[in-house]
């Protein structure tokens, strides 16, 4: 299930997600340093200047999995990104939200194209935006900087999907 984040989501995706290393190895921010951090990111970033971030559930337990967003780099594209609390990994869940967000892309009549693109050697989100219907694009050398990999640009590969 997604849903909005709220400030009181902070201390969960403090502990589970924004705090870990590991979650946040190939994204393109920093570990959180406390729970403070994270109701900034809540309050002051989240869901503005065109970006939508969804909290993404169970819905039987509404425990925390991960979240998952989507930019508008063009008005008729969309990207996509998500992050998943590492207990979750490996269960097929991110194949499920990169479905869902892939369908609701899809059923927007102004959206002509999706994307997404991981770090190269993230060998397991290749698998699911392949698993999700996206095409492999190509291999996009130096183009975005991972700060917890490097100072410097990484490649990344892209997936992408025509709509219409």
């Amino acid at each position: 299930m997604l849903r909005r984040p709220v400030v009181e989501d902070a201390e969960v995706m403090f502990a589970e997600l924004a705090s870990d290393p590991a979650v946040t190895r190939y994204l393109s921010w920093r570990p959180h340093r406390d729970v403070d951090e994270t109701r900034r990111v809540i309050t002051e970033q989240f869901n503005r200047r065109g970006e939508t971030v969804w909290l993404i559930e169970l819905r039987d337990t509404h425990e925390l999995v991960g979240t998952c967003g989507w930019t508008r780099p063009q008005p008729h594209s969309v990207e996509f990104g998500y992050c998943l609390c590492r207990k979750w990994w490996g269960r097929g869940l991110a194949s499920e939200v990169a479905g869902m967000l892939v369908e609701a892309a899809s059923r927007e009549p102004a959206v002509y194209r999706i994307s997404a693109y991981c770090h190269v050697d993230n060998a397991a989100s290749a698998a699911v935006l392949r698993h999700s219907g996206l095409n492999f694009e190509g291999r996009l050398a130096r183009y975005v900087i991972f700060p917890n990999v490097g100072l410097e640009p990484q490649d990344c590969l892209m997936f992408g999907k025509r709509v219409r």
